[in-house]
């Protein structure tokens, strides 16, 4: 994707300096609007590059501050505005604050600047680096999906793309929800653009090669990390999510990590991974986890159970009868069972997280003794118990 910070590649934005919001040069930019009229909203679809001249400042009732505000209400990607006598001649510091504070590049360039020029330029440049972006995910979904490809293939097929394909490869997912509507929802491409350069340019500082795209509600990469450490690796998943929270903060974000692997073949099998991370994290009702398949402990080895009957038999038969007594009576037995055992049986603390008094916990946990004819002071028990809960809750 083409960004606010490309602009400055542009010959014919030679003479373009920049005055406020650097913190969001990495704004996609999708196309450019020269605006015409004081009102927006009608003719953008968000990211775009908005162009302030002559004709929409001479409009009664324009107003640089109100202008520029619902440009970025609109999503746009930053401004380019035209200055010299009988076009912008001063920046107002309410302008200059604004944009800082929302990350919205604020660009000058001399009025006598030829529109036209910079309209081809910057037309050709997104084009080419939209090709570029489409065989990115081109290439993603063919490692993904094809199990026959071959290294010397995609090289040969995708000469221009700097990404080796030799040593430790890995990858990862985003995944984006919305709190009110979960299943399904479409991310805005505009988000979704804007993100994925964020991410592009935390792995580039750091030297790590990547491969991405974005797709539906997620976000997946292909990382080589041959030469990148797990702290690295760590503070950029940190610093995505602080990125999201603070800029996106209506998405609920979860961050999956497959595990290393050192062939072409095998990294379908790490997209998976990091594809179950998500699964789980969404199954727990997570939110902000990253999460890297290799420390999913006991999930680990649920998920590699290709006999699902296996666990549901196992399920069935340490807490079938308690699931029925809650049926039957409308209790929550196994709910106390599951906060008690995550307590490390602590009665105070169970009873302080289903607010409820401690005496009604050790009620329930007699009744529960009762209907499974077990006894809660063994170790062994307890650890049933709390498998059980486990892959109960895994299989939902």
């Amino acid at each position: 994707m083409f960004q606010c910070k490309d602009l400055f590649k542009l010959s014919s934005l030679s003479k373009m300096k920049i005055i406020a919001g650097n913190k969001g040069l990495h704004r996609v930019i999708r196309w450019s609007y020269k605006a015409e009229s004081i009102h927006l909203a009608k003719w953008v679809h968000g990211g775009e590059l908005l162009i302030v001249s002559k004709m929409v400042i001479h409009e009664e009732n324009f107003d640089l501050y109100n202008f520029l505000k619902e440009a970025i209400s609109l999503n746009m990607s930053g401004a380019l505005l035209l200055t010299g006598t009988g076009y912008i001649e001063q920046i107002p510091q309410s302008v200059i604050d604004l944009s800082n504070q929302k990350h919205f590049p604020l660009f000058l360039i001399p009025w006598n600047t030829p529109l036209v020029d910079i309209f081809e330029e910057l037309g050709h440049a997104i084009a080419s680096i939209n090709l570029i972006n489409d065989k990115h995910k081109d290439l993603l979904f063919s490692i993904i999906f094809n199990n026959n490809l071959s290294i010397d293939y995609l090289k040969y097929q995708n000469p221009e793309i700097n990404f080796s394909f030799d040593g430790s490869l890995q990858f990862f997912e985003i995944n984006f929800l919305l709190p009110q509507n979960k299943n399904s929802f479409k991310m805005n491409d505009v988000d979704k653009d804007t993100i994925c350069q964020f991410i592009h340019t935390l792995f580039q500082n750091e030297q790590i090669p990547i491969l991405y795209s974005g797709y539906t509600k997620n976000i997946i990469g292909l990382m080589n990390v041959t030469n990148a450490s797990t702290d690295t690796l760590n503070a950029i998943f940190n610093e995505t999510l602080t990125y999201i929270n603070e800029n996106y903060p209506n998405y609920i974000i979860n961050i999956g990590i497959g595990t290393k692997q050192q062939s072409l073949s095998k990294c379908k099998l790490s997209y998976e991974q990091a594809s179950k991370c998500i699964n789980l994290a969404i199954k727990q009702n997570k939110q902000n986890t990253i999460r890297y398949y290799e420390q999913l402990g006991l999930y680990q080895l649920f998920y590699d159970i290709n006999n699902k009957t296996l666990l549901e038999n196992f399920v069935s038969n340490i807490l079938s009868k308690l699931i029925a007594y809650d049926e039957k009576y409308n209790t929550d037995l196994i709910k106390t069972l599951d906060v008690y055992l995550s307590k490390n049986c602590n009665l105070n603390q169970t009873a302080e997280e289903l607010f409820i008094h401690r005496n009604t916990i050790k009620y329930r946990l007699q009744r529960i003794e009762e209907i499974t004819n077990t006894n809660l002071d063994d170790a062994f028990t307890r650890l049933n118990f709390f498998n059980a809960i486990l892959i109960k809750n895994f299989l939902q």
